[in-house]
């Protein structure tokens, strides 16, 4: 099922969601379909055979009421023939929003010509790489219905086609169906295509049937492919055929914190979703093995990122895990890395003045943040995740020499790290990430706090205490000005004898001991002092990300 935004033109919008997802609980109830009684049979549909279909030919189909969640009869009329489909239209439809020339020209554009082939339609350019669709009624084409589809009647967003995997089984499915009613098989390779509001005479239409012919294909290799690989191809299949997915992208650029592999429940919230996966397609496409690699996904029959892996390792293209090439990716998103498409995302927070003061962010698993800071000479970026395991944090660098740079901050095994910036940078971006492949990987998520500091901008209220009991045990107590993410005090002792100083002892971590709800800390670090040296000749250094930030005497007189 397509769902089209409202607000946009019908002639012109390429904003179109896919509802076959709302379908797709049949997936599951057909792995265990059941046998037919016979009076069951009885309401299976009359299929003509192939040769005596005529131009005139009526059929009544079942479709899907999505308002009423039943199944309703539509009465049609076989209205075009073309060497790889049928065209039927509803006969209310018939010389209203669809006449001769729009099946004309419907079957024209599957059969014979598309934006990116004039001497290939979108059956052959679909079908040479992802194999053909199935062919249950033994006709050798694809059912293309044109009918005023009984959506869902939002406000913003209509149902503008869909593929029904319960036509691909027979007669009369009990578990599941719609609300308890059962769903009856119409038994075709069939796509479902609206004919209003959309316009059937528009390229639009021509956009949809693409996309569900892939699903349609897809089915037949893969029945239990997770969603979001599923629409990602056939968002692929749209953009190969020469059709625009720019309002997808746009969505994704809007939005592009989103989880790739967790397919929204609302319609309203999915358009992005479907920028993020055909960019993942595309992003496959150009880096890792070409059309090879999109077609070894539609045909095993791994799904989800266990299929990706299985796709990229079938192709000889697996030499990086798939965490590796989401990270790369979500640099690439940033960067506009592609050859055939343009990006331009906006982070979805900017920060201009500092410190910054402690962030917090929650990432869902297979989603990362674009975090970006102006005016970022010399800052420091502190971070800390509570899922250490499965969290990666880049930044991108750009210098007033025009260079870009990209890094990866290594997190310790606390899950924190920071990154200093040269003084020539004149803007950051920070991309935190979550991507986990554990079970349930679409349920994962987790939080984290940055911030963004000038070293001269901290300072630390310090005092050295000796341990009452043991005379030459010390403890440093520091609490920072300003809460710190990802980054750690050090002490460094310097000792001083006859005019001169020297390290006495190299630079130690100091451990938190207190931490409030605005994240303020005190920090620690006990050490002993040798016997032969006196108190009054040792200073400590505070340090952060190597810069001295504070310098006192062990005793302060």
């Amino acid at each position: 099922m397509l769902l089209l935004s409202g607000w946009l033109p019908c002639q012109s919008s390429e904003g179109y969601l896919c509802g076959t997802p709302h379908l797709s609980f049949i997936k599951e109830g057909l792995r265990g379909s059941t046998q037919n009684s016979p009076d069951e049979n009885m309401l299976r549909p009359l299929v003509p055979s192939a040769p005596t279909l005529l131009i005139g030919t009526e059929r009544t189909f079942f479709a899907p009421d999505f308002r009423s969640l039943q199944q309703y009869t539509v009465s049609a009329v076989l209205r075009g023939v073309g060497r790889f489909c049928y065209v039927y239209v509803e006969a209310s439809e018939w010389n209203t929003r669809v006449t001769a020339e729009t099946v004309q020209s419907i079957a024209h554009a599957f059969d014979a010509s598309t934006p990116a082939n004039p001497k290939r339609g979108i059956y052959q350019t679909l079908t040479q790489p992802f194999g053909a669709p199935p062919d249950i009624d033994g006709n050798g084409k694809v059912i293309l219905l044109l009918l005023n589809i009984r959506d869902a009647n939002h406000v913003d967003q209509y149902t503008a086609g869909f593929f029904n995997p319960a036509d691909q089984s027979h007669g009369v499915l009990r578990n599941p169906g719609f609300r308890g009613f059962p769903i009856r098989s119409n038994e075709a390779d069939m796509l479902y295509i609206d004919t209003q509001p959309l316009n059937p005479n528009s390229e639009m239409v021509q956009n949809v049937i693409a996309h569900e012919l892939l699903h349609l294909i897809h089915w037949g290799h893969d029945p239990h492919e997770t969603t979001w690989v599923d629409e990602g191809c056939a968002g692929y299949a749209s953009f190969l055929c020469g059709y625009s997915v720019l309002e997808h992208v746009a969505a994704f650029e809007r939005n592009p914190s989103i989880s790739l592999i967790a397919w929204p429940e609302i319609d309203v919230d999915a358009l992005p979703h479907y920028g993020a996966t055909f960019l993942w397609m595309l992003y496959l496409h150009e880096r890792h093995g070409g059309l090879e690699t999109l077609t070894e996904i539609v045909q095993n029959r791994g799904t989800s990122l266990t299929g990706i892996a299985d796709a990229l390792a079938s192709n000889g293209n697996q030499t990086q895990k798939i965490s590796d090439i989401f990270n790369n990716w979500k640099i690439a998103n940033y960067l506009s890395d592609y050859r055939a498409i343009k990006l331009s995302l906006q982070p979805q927070r900017w920060h201009r003045s500092y410190p910054s003061g402690t962030q917090d962010g929650q990432l869902s698993n297979f989603s990362a943040d674009y975090i970006g800071f102006e005016d970022a000479n010399g800052l420091t970026l502190g971070f800390t995740s509570r899922s250490r395991e499965s969290s990666s944090l880049h930044a991108i660098e750009f210098h007033n020499t025009g260079e870009v740079h990209k890094h990866e901050i290594v997190l310790s095994t606390d899950g924190s790290g920071s990154i200093v910036l040269p003084d020539t940078v004149t803007k950051a971006i920070l991309i935190p990430s979550l991507q986990s492949q554990a079970i349930n990987a679409h349920t994962q998520n987790s939080q984290y706090q940055y911030n963004a500091t000038r070293g001269a901008h901290i300072t630390f209220i310090t005092a050295a205490l000796p341990n009452p009991v043991h005379s030459q045990y010390w403890d440093i107590i520091a609490v920072p000005s300003e809460p710190i993410v990802g980054l750690v005090p050090s002490v460094t002792l310097m000792h001083t004898e006859n005019n001169i100083e020297r390290i006495h002892q190299e630079s130690q971590a100091m451990y938190q001991v207190t931490q409030d709800s605005q994240n303020n800390g005190m920090y620690r670090l006990s050490f002993r002092l040798d016997p032969e040296i006196i108190p009054e000749s040792v200073t400590y250094q505070i340090s952060l990300d190597s810069r001295i930030v504070d310098t006192r005497p062990l005793i302060d007189d």
